[in-house]
């Protein structure tokens, strides 16, 4: 009895391993490089006036990486901050530029002009970006595969305008930076463990 229960097991075992090995090639992790965005906000002494966390999933398949989530806070107690999206881009591994559209909701049309965010003094939101390609993946496999082996980063330049109650305003362009990795294999097979 004891030996049937271990062979059993040594097939699910086997199987799972398996499976997680097949989905390394499909699946890839981003990561939000905060260090590069503390450096940024601290070069701009934005610090005590913003901040940004990025809300991205453990691990995604490369066909389903379609949107940059990430939540931004207005920290101060006085200053209103603007988030112009017509102005901010997505730059890609070769250093070209395509339009960053918030994504809205999930049957969005691609707009032609977008209306700015506007964040009041502690108001926070969770926003998505994508480019004007909505519903597609943001890079084709080969192009972000081979980032994973570098790896070659892109970016979110985030262009935003902050406005004092005393009327200055100044503005910035932050670049969010993306690490493209490829999924460990020990990552692969705990996904793979998890009960759907």
């Amino acid at each position: 009895m004891n030996l049937l229960v271990l062979t059993v097991y040594s097939i699910i075992v086997a199987l799972a391993f398996s499976k997680a090995v097949e989905s390394l090639e499909e699946q890839i992790v981003i990561e939000g490089d905060s260090e590069h965005l503390n450096e940024q906000l601290e070069k701009y002494e934005l610090k005590e006036l913003l901040e940004i966390k990025f809300k991205l999933e453990d691990c995604y398949e490369i066909k389903e990486f379609k949107h940059l989530p990430f939540s931004i806070k207005n920290k101060s107690a006085d200053s209103s901050i603007d988030i112009d999206w017509d102005r901010s881009s997505i730059r890609d591994f070769g250093g070209g530029g395509r339009r960053a559209i918030r994504v809205l909701n999930d049957d969005q049309e691609v707009p032609q002009k977008q209306v700015v965010t506007i964040l009041v003094a502690g108001e926070s939101t969770n926003v998505k970006v994508s480019d004007e390609k909505l519903n597609d993946p943001l890079f084709g496999d080969k192009n972000l595969k081979k980032a994973t082996e570098k790896p070659d980063p892109f970016h979110l330049g985030l262009y935003i305008k902050v406005s004092q109650p005393d009327g200055k305003t100044n503005t910035y362009v932050l670049s969010l930076r993306f690490i493209p990795k490829k999924l460990l294999w020990t990552k692969a097979l705990s996904l793979a463990l998890e009960p759907k």
